[in-house]
């Protein structure tokens, strides 16, 4: 927005090195001056459409392995309130007819991927029952086992590209006035910042239904079709030459994070997963929020340092990198666009045991403001032009990835509904592990998603809880040492020094005859 209403080109660091609006203008007439934005051009619908570098991959991928789920994407509603179903649907109609990426289905023409968008289409609902006596008379427990069951078996359910549609729908009703709304989706036309918008309108257009008022919103100038081709002219080229540079010296040489498994790794990578969640009290989170604003660090910036120290510890490993996801949504006209947006950087750090934590924080902030510096290159040609080794067992150049959401759904009432977001199963997993931080009004749910071909339950539970004790000693003592770090309790520490070390057993004395 400053680049459109000012003319400066500031980089992202200049928000983070100046922390006031005041100083913040005081760049601008330094800044490098920008020409008029041109308009991105609308392409015809009439004819073939290209994909985005993004949508190319998962293209890509698709079409090597037919039928997989492993990019299938959903956000759960619990819906409290007598629900208008007539209303839900005219809602869902809605959706579609406003955003060209629900109307999208994706082909193979001469071997290349390209995208076509239908005039009309619609989001299927499905409906599951359970409620009635049986369901009335079942503890809560079991209920909420039986809800999970049917979202995983629905979101474990593989989306044809080229048929479509690629976003459908499942509502459980579990009473009259208690309903779980289920919006999948392929994440090909998809990602959180499109899932946030959807639920926000999805609201308004359920509200508008329910009292038969119109729905009025901002037209959209373009949509996401034209910005893959618009995408494509631009991320080619000279253009990426700068970014590729840093990023062929940023990770030069860059370590396979080994972390200890459970079981041997397969030879082919499995995609097999689950869930693990935790709760991560707000007041935790204002003291680590505090830890990074005092230096300077957002929260993000403060949680990946911390899971990097983690990971290093489990792996035995100093040279450590994760992945995380930016937003891809550089001009104010792609705000409002549903589609495939983010990108995959990778996060390289240096975990050095004699270090403190104020100053390993240091340096991952200068890291992250780096990558996003860098972060058009999409992530399929970062591995095209780096060739590392190839793997079959494991994901190219990141196998670990940590990501802080947005608040995908805030708690809100429409049409008589209070809607609130339900955590959902992940039958699936894109990578060893996915730390994820949700917020939750002031407090963070830490969810670790997790390949059970490689980890077992219990192993990613004491992970999660080795975590948090991580935090809150970083939250205490910033200042102290990497190593100085506890990730056990005293209680567990004994546990694992002197009880699990507690091998001897006596023998009676006896003689060996000698034969």
């Amino acid at each position: 927005r400053i680049r459109v209403a000012l003319g400066a080109d500031l980089p992202v660091r200049a928000l983070f090195d100046t922390r006031t609006v005041t100083r913040l203008a005081e760049l601008l007439p330094a800044a490098p001056q920008t020409h008029p934005t041109v308009p991105i051009p609308r392409l015809s619908r009439e004819r073939a459409l290209p994909l985005s570098p993004a949508q190319q991959r998962l293209w890509l991928l698709d079409d090597v392995s037919a039928g997989g789920t492993e990019y299938n994407t959903g956000i759960g509603l619990r819906l409290c309130g007598v629900l208008d179903h007539a209303a839900l649907r005219t809602a869902l109609a809605g959706l579609v007819d406003r955003h060209e990426s629900l109307r999208t289905t994706f082909e193979t023409v001469d071997g290349n991927g390209i995208a076509r968008v239908t005039p009309r289409g619609e989001i299927p609902l499905d409906v599951v029952d359970l409620s009635g006596p049986a369901a009335g008379q079942s503890d809560s427990a079991q209920r909420d086992s039986a809800v999970d069951q049917v979202l995983a078996q629905f979101q474990d359910r593989p989306f044809d590209l080229r048929r479509g549609p690629l976003t459908r729908a499942l509502l459980v009703c579990l009473a009259a006035d208690h309903q779980v709304l289920l919006l999948s989706q392929h994440h090909i036309i998809t990602d959180g910042a499109s899932v946030g918008l959807l639920v926000d309108e999805l609201a308004q257009r359920y509200a508008a239904a329910v009292r038969g008022a119109p729905v009025r919103l901002p037209e959209l100038v373009v949509q996401y079709a034209d910005i893959a081709g618009w995408q494509r002219e631009q991320l080619s080229g000279r253009a990426l030459q700068p970014h590729l540079v840093y990023w062929r010296r940023q990770l030069a040489g860059l370590e396979v994070l080994e972390l200890p498994t459970d079981r041997p790794r397969p030879p082919l990578r499995t995609t097999a997963g689950a869930v693990h969640r935790q709760h991560l009290p707000a007041e935790l989170v204002r003291d680590l929020t505090s830890v990074g604003q005092t230096r300077g660090a957002t929260l993000f910036m403060t949680l990946t340092a911390a899971v990097q120290v983690l990971l290093s510890r489990y792996a035995n490993q100093r040279d450590v990198a994760v992945g995380t996801v930016t937003s891809g949504r550089g001009r104010a006209e792609l705000e409002n666009l549903v589609g495939f947006f983010v990108n995959t950087v990778v996060l390289r750090s240096t975990v050095e045991g004699s270090r403190t934590f104020e100053e390993f924080l240091a340096e991952v902030r200068e890291t992250v403001l780096d990558a996003f510096d860098h972060d058009e290159v999409p992530f399929d040609r970062l591995v095209e032009d780096l060739q590392p080794q190839r793997d079959a067992s494991r994901t190219p150049l990141v196998q670990a990835l940590v990501v802080l959401q947005s608040e995908m759904v805030r708690p809100r009432e429409a049409g008589g509904l209070q809607i609130t977001e339900h955590d959902l199963p992940r039958p699936s997993a894109r990578f060893d592990l996915l730390v994820e931080f949700v917020p939750r009004g002031n407090s963070l749910t830490l969810a670790i998603e997790y390949n059970t071909d490689l980890f077992d339950p219990g192993t990613v539970e004491r992970m999660a809880g080795n975590l948090q004790l991580l935090l809150i000693a970083i939250a205490a003592q910033p200042g102290r040492s990497l190593t100085g770090l506890p990730l056990l309790t005293e209680t567990e520490r004994r546990r694992v020094l002197v009880e699990w070390n507690d091998t001897a057993h006596k023998f009676p004395q006896a003689a060996l005859p000698v034969v």
